[in-house]
């Protein structure tokens, strides 16, 4: 009996790990994935950025539209807190913004969603971003110096980390102009 439930409770547990698996957000490809587990935004980064999901790199979720703004929050954290990829780096402007990591890494914010107020750098610098902050969907600057216990759930994303599709076309035309340069050289040592 006692082996029965040993396995009924495994089988339970196994299965919801995999109701808890990441969702594909089909507008990006991107999958997404909210771990409840309340941590510090720099725990949050490391274990992100350390997971994988079927072979695509995992790192905190870079929001780059109110679409994938209200999927994340309301979809995949169910409006609990959620740390994400931002950062102002303890810049002294808090305005200064950018991705710490994924394909968007180092670039500023095209697209935010800040609570009234915020971000505000309070109690001494808030330096990270999280949501649902007051409402569904709504950012918030918290944690670094001014609440450097400060603990949440975060959202990883996975994806390939492909670059843009004008790198991909700034490489196609390189390759072009390879392939023009070696026929032009073959043509000239033929004539010679």
């Amino acid at each position: 009996m006692k082996k029965t439930l040993f396995a009924l409770a495994i089988g339970i547990s196994s299965l919801s790990n995999a109701i808890a698996a990441p969702v594909q957000w089909a507008e990006n490809g991107h999958w997404y994935e909210f771990v409840s587990e309340a941590v510090t935004w720099d725990t949050a980064f490391s274990a992100a950025n350390s997971a994988s999901y079927d072979g695509l790199q995992g790192y905190l979720a870079t929001i780059t539209s109110a679409e994938e703004n209200l999927f994340v929050s309301s979809d995949i954290a169910g409006g609990s807190l959620a740390g994400l990829g931002g950062s102002d780096n303890g810049a002294a402007n808090v305005n200064d913004w950018t991705w710490r990591n994924g394909p968007e890494s180092g670039d500023a914010f095209t697209y935010t969603n800040w609570n009234g107020g915020e971000p505000n750098n309070c109690c001494g610098g808030e330096d990270y971003l999280h949501t649902n902050w007051g409402s569904v969907s709504y950012w918030n600057d918290h944690g670094g110096p001014g609440n450097p216990g400060q603990i949440n759930g975060y959202v990883i994303e996975y994806s390939a980390m492909v670059p843009e599709p004008a790198t991909y076309a700034m490489l196609l035309a390189g390759l072009v102009m390879l392939g023009i340069n070696a026929k032009r050289r073959q043509a000239i040592f033929l004539t010679r």
